[in-house]
């Protein structure tokens, strides 16, 4: 497949941003959410609060994951940790894995600092824009060197950073199932385990 293009990024005003250009630093003192915010070349910017398909796409993303990972001895994984990606971009990414070399950059446990192995986005209206374009071109400068971008419809596009920009390597939809590269061995069927939820939540509630 060829480089994937972003979009040139711009910036966008929106009453949510703070006038005030903001430190690493004195993001660290803003006191806990809600609301919550990402640090943007010193703009705070408000993150409206995902839906329960967002949340639940995270949560099996997640239960694919944590096992096989935990397994082979592979590193960590977290859900929406801070990232200091760059001293002007924090960041809160929907999933994010350090390898077991990297776990230092999370010494502090307060924000991984510098590039993660692994991104990854899960779409949603309010943030899909951002994702594609403004994350997409930082992601890639820091070093970051998988990114995956899942919509809400469970589709799934792998990314891997090369110095011409990030190359889409797969582009997953259901019912097919995702074998990262990052992972070799794994297979995950997003859809399947998204089905195996609901019906689960059928049978607690026969009512619904």
């Amino acid at each position: 497949m060829g480089i994937a293009i972003a979009p040139p990024a711009k910036k966008i005003k929106s009453p949510k941003q703070k006038e005030k250009v903001w430190t690493q630093a004195e993001f660290r003192q803003l006191p806990e959410g809600p609301p919550f915010f990402e640090l943007e070349e010193g703009v705070l910017l408000e993150m409206a609060r995902p839906r329960g398909r967002h949340q639940k796409i995270i949560a099996r993303l997640l239960l694919g994951l944590v096992p096989f990972i935990e397994k082979n001895k592979l590193g960590e994984i977290w859900p929406e940790v801070e990232v200091d990606v760059t001293p002007v971009h924090t960041y809160v990414p929907d999933v994010t894995y350090l390898a077991t070399e990297h776990l230092g950059r999370f010494a502090n446990d307060i924000a991984i600092q510098g590039p993660p192995d692994l991104v990854v986005e899960v779409l949603s209206p309010s943030t899909a824009a951002r994702d594609k374009s403004r994350k997409f071109n930082t992601y890639h400068k820091a070093g970051v060197p998988w990114y995956w971008l899942i919509d809400e419809e469970l589709l799934i596009t792998e990314c891997k950073n090369t110095p011409e920009g990030y190359l889409i390597t797969q582009i997953i939809a259901p019912p097919d199932p995702f074998s990262p590269q990052l992972f070799p061995g794994l297979t995950i069927n997003l859809a399947e385990l998204m089905g195996e939820l609901e019906a689960i939540q059928a049978e607690e509630d026969p009512h619904e």
